[in-house]
């Protein structure tokens, strides 16, 4: 529990300060969430339909880009070893270290940090590559690639270590369609060359060295303190299960900068 609530207020106050540090941008949120699964993923895999509350924050400078969230999910539940319906708590940070510019293309040290706990398990990936940042006009494409440590503790295949490879991208693009301001964004990681001792959860599937992960949004902005959102979640050979997983998030954001 102490471990819990130390993860909570430092997810915490990274998102305040996120809000108020200096830079080219910055921007801080809270928001309300319901995640969805389709009926499919419910009888595939036995997973619930579940709410969360979530602090986003992130700033941009010449020096690179910082991002992170912290979410609390099934926040009026307790941790009473009921699976899905147990509270748990996912964190995750992001930086991009400029390193240097080729072309006009900036090369950028990339980190990351995925941790996600509840009653007696946790996982963390952490991800040390390169990426890089690219424009089309509106549109921003924020490619990586790295190596993937991982470690797994109190569920079947629990283990430490290295982990293959991973590679993604964040896609942002901003518009306006009918006067009001809109944006459509995916986040998507592949990881590669996954080891076995990893997989132990996926065998009877053929132990996959692949796994997909990822959600497409839109979002509207009617105020600028409020946005709203839905997304379509997806993941394959990931989250537990070597079935295809879907679900809708719907979000409702208060933007505190």
């Amino acid at each position: 529990m102490k471990t819990r609530k130390s993860l909570l207020a430092l997810s915490l106050l990274a998102t305040s300060a996120l809000a108020h540090a200096g830079g080219e941008y910055s921007f801080a949120n809270v928001s309300a969430n319901w995640l969805d699964w389709s009926d499919r993923t419910t009888e595939q895999s036995g997973k619930r339909d579940f709410g969360y509350l979530e602090a986003e924050g992130g700033l941009g400078a010449k020096w690179g880009e910082l991002y992170g969230f912290f979410d609390l999910e099934n926040p009026g539940k307790g941790n009473n070893g009921t699976g899905t319906k147990d509270r748990r708590y996912t964190t995750k940070v992001i930086g991009r270290y400029n390193l240097t510019d080729i072309g006009g293309v900036p090369v950028q040290l990339y980190a990351h940090v995925y941790d996600t706990r509840g009653n007696e398990f946790f996982t963390q990936n952490r991800v040390l590559g390169l990426g890089t940042d690219l424009s089309f006009g509106a549109l921003s494409i924020k490619p990586f690639f790295g190596v993937h440590n991982e470690m797994d503790s109190g569920q079947p295949g629990s283990a430490s270590g290295f982990n293959g490879f991973m590679t993604g991208y964040v896609m942002l693009y901003p518009f306006q369609a009918f006067g009001q301001n809109l944006m459509l964004t995916q986040w998507h990681e592949t990881e590669l060359d996954r080891q076995d001792k990893f997989i132990g959860i996926y065998k009877s599937g053929g132990q996959p060295r692949v796994g997909q992960n990822g959600a497409v949004a839109l979002w509207w902005t009617p105020t600028k303190e409020v946005t709203t959102g839905i997304q379509y979640r997806y993941a394959d050979q990931k989250l537990g299960s070597t079935a295809y997983q879907n679900a809708v998030i719907y979000s409702i954001k208060y933007n505190i900068k």
